[in-house]
């Protein structure tokens, strides 16, 4: 059976890569050193391929047709979408097979994927991608939630998929090893009047339950919660699907800051 090895989480803001110069320098260098110790992990985790969560920022899909859940199947995927995020426009190998496993175990038990086999994937996967595993040495599995037009999935649900999302794994006749890398927040805003506001309050909070001995405790959140925190932090829900499929694994704060330069609490944890 297929083994899940490795869970990293990291907000995708691209300011890392397109304008590193606006953050606090040590902020930003302590940014970068997250990501090193993160490429560490998923070198030495030696994984065959990495499922990555992520939501979408309107490039690929629209509120004219936005899906709870949808999984890329293909063979490569390209990116970034925006040519401005400062890494280069690259193909990075997939893993159809690991894809294809999951939209037809999901399809029998319980996630009504979308499914796509044409997505120009954005800088909410390919940056950190690129900080992570510049070399593309890994195929991935890429896995959209809706984060970005209400009603988004609940933390419940999305926890509850990564609950499923570890069992689906334990099933796959493979002798594949999986990492499950997640991508988004923290707290931010985008496009309001409240934009560069970063609710450190939430993101501590979040982060210590994420961490700390009583998981579940994030799946509790409610849409409210997650909203006052700012427009944009409904992008967590990537990390608690995370949570969900790496509930009983003790998880390490690798790095978090206020990045008021980025407007974006920024933070990075490993759980192996």
């Amino acid at each position: 059976m297929a083994e899940l090895c490795l869970g990293l989480a990291t907000s995708h803001v691209a300011f890392i890569t397109q304008s590193p110069e606006m953050g606090n320098p040590a902020q930003v260098e302590g940014f970068r050193g997250g990501y090193r110790k993160l490429a560490q992990a998923l070198r030495d985790a030696r994984a065959d391929v990495a499922v990555v969560i992520s939501g979408e920022h309107l490039n690929y899909f629209f509120i004219d047709n936005m899906p709870a859940f949808c999984i890329g199947v293909a063979d490569g995927f390209e990116g970034p979408a925006e040519r401005s995020a400062g890494i280069p426009y690259r193909r990075i190998p997939a893993l159809a097979e690991a894809a294809r496993f999951l939209l037809t175990t999901g399809l029998d038990s319980g996630v009504d994927w979308a499914r796509t086999e044409g997505w120009e994937l954005d800088h909410g996967i390919m940056v950190p991608l690129y900080m992570i595993d510049e070399e593309a040495r890994v195929p991935i599995v890429p896995v959209f939630i809706n984060c970005a037009a209400p009603p988004c999935p609940t933390a419940r649900r999305c926890y509850a998929f990564g609950e499923w999302l570890r069992d689906a794994i334990a099933r796959w006749d493979s002798s594949k090893r999986v990492a499950i890398i997640a991508t988004g927040g923290l707290s931010h805003s985008v496009g309001t009047e409240q934009m560069g506001r970063i609710d450190e309050a939430f993101d501590r909070r979040f982060l210590r339950d994420f961490c700390g001995g009583d998981r579940r405790q994030i799946a509790n959140l409610t849409d409210e919660e997650i909203a006052a925190a700012g427009n944009s932090t409904s992008e967590i829900r990537s990390w608690i699907a995370l949570g969900g499929a790496f509930e009983e694994r003790p998880a390490e704060l690798v790095f978090y800051e206020p990045i008021a330069g980025f407007a974006t609490g920024c933070g990075q944890v490993l759980l192996r």
